[in-house]
């Protein structure tokens, strides 16, 4: 996946072959070939290879075997995951044990809206095969991702009462997001990385500076919404841990220090995560950079 620009990696043909593949062919079988041929290259050619295994090395402090091993283990557990996501519009199904999900589905009908940050850690999109909301659930994703991968989100999403709404693009769909929240309805949205450069909010990431998208926290605190870290981490098995965490806030604070103490809610939810699942960072990209320095942090 090309997450740098929001889009994943590829061609329509190689989507539809590849859920073609996975109907007949084993799912241990392409992560076989996968792990032979397709992760050293990848290692090799990818731009997320610096960042990540600057990651290992200057924020996790792994020695510099250590880092290239981990960075092979990353890939690796990554490219499992867009795997199983391709594998689920195949029809297949993965085991999912779920944690703390009473938030999101024992709600009265009347209950105001709550918003739900996700990251790129682990596969969040899993979720969207396998849980089922009560009340519309709107998950905010990238406008310029390819048709046929929005068209597989929407067969797929459809009977789990999931609603996509693109943004980032030209063509803004603030008013399908204010008539959700109005509506009470459930928003997801991911926050650990920025399109725009004046539009951010620092927090701390194991220790050291890092750059957010500060929209997701301005209408958290706009609207006083209840917000929840959301994520769904790869177990050894197979099967897939789903995690929904409160993010505590004070809201009768002035909103900068709202925004702020819901961005270090947020990031300590995520370094909280990534002590158990250190391989499954999947960021891709360098947020401890400030914006507009050219100089990586940390």
């Amino acid at each position: 996946m090309k997450k740098s620009e929001g889009t994943t990696y590829g061609y329509s043909w190689m989507y539809k072959a590849l859920v073609a593949m996975l109907r007949s062919v084993s799912i241990k079988a392409v992560y076989a070939f996968m792990a032979l041929f397709a992760i050293p290259f990848s290692m090799l050619l990818a731009r997320g290879s610096r960042p990540t295994l600057r990651y290992y090395r200057h924020h996790r402090h792994y020695g510099r075997w250590q880092s290239v091993v981990a960075l092979y283990r990353n890939f690796y557990l990554f490219g499992q995951t867009v795997v199983d996501k391709f594998a689920m519009y195949a029809g297949h199904h993965f085991g999912v044990t779920y944690h703390g999900f009473e938030h999101a589905y024992d709600r009265p009908e009347d209950a105001p809206s709550i918003l739900l940050l996700s990251a790129h850690i682990g596969c969040s999109e899993i979720l969207g095969y396998s849980f089922h909301f009560k009340k519309t659930c709107n998950v905010l994703v990238y406008g310029g991702e390819k048709q046929s991968v929005m068209d597989y989100r929407e067969i797929s999403f459809g009977s789990m009462n999931i609603r996509m709404i693109p943004v980032g693009t030209r063509t803004s769909h603030s008013d399908a997001i204010l008539r959700a929240i109005d509506n009470g309805e459930t928003i997801i949205a991911f926050a650990d990385r920025f399109a725009n450069a004046g539009k951010v909010i620092a927090s701390t990431l194991h220790g050291s500076p890092v750059y957010l998208a500060r929209g997701p926290f301005a209408m958290a605190v706009t609207r006083s919404m209840d917000t929840y870290m959301i994520c769904a981490m790869k177990e050894p098995d197979g099967s897939y841990s789903a995690y929904l965490t409160a993010l505590p806030y004070d809201k009768t604070l002035p909103m900068k220090q709202q925004r702020q103490q819901l961005a270090d809610a947020y990031t300590a939810a995520i370094e909280r995560q990534l002590e158990h699942y250190p391989l499954q960072w999947f960021n891709f990209s360098d947020i401890w950079k400030e914006p507009g320095s050219g100089k990586a942090q940390g």
